[in-house]
């Protein structure tokens, strides 16, 4: 896939990552507080994860292209990581039926 490729398809997987943040946020809190402390923890973390994340793609036009596929690998695997934190957070949170954020 090329560079500019990645890139677009990248921002809009975020965008999507986004509007799952947003109803995330939206959802009702949960009663227990070790449960309500945790979901927030976990929607701060995957905000600043997420900033991260644009961050990185900032810097894109400026990894040399010897680099780009490291560089590629690296975001992929940030992300991946994020999506598979939010579910497995929100399925012990709020129950696997309601986890449904992906």
């Amino acid at each position: 896939m090329a560079r500019q490729e990645f890139m677009t398809e990248m921002e809009a997987r975020l965008k999507d990552f986004d509007d799952k943040m947003t109803r995330l946020a939206a959802r009702p809190k949960p009663k227990n507080e070790q449960a309500k402390a945790e979901r927030e923890k976990t929607y701060f973390f995957l905000k600043a994860r997420r900033d991260e994340l644009r961050d990185q793609l900032a810097q894109a036009a400026a990894t040399p292209d010897a680099a780009w596929n490291k560089f590629k690998a690296s975001v992929e695997k940030v992300y991946t990581d994020m999506v598979q934190y939010m579910e497995e957070t929100c399925a012990r949170i709020d129950g696997p039926e309601n986890a449904g954020l992906y």
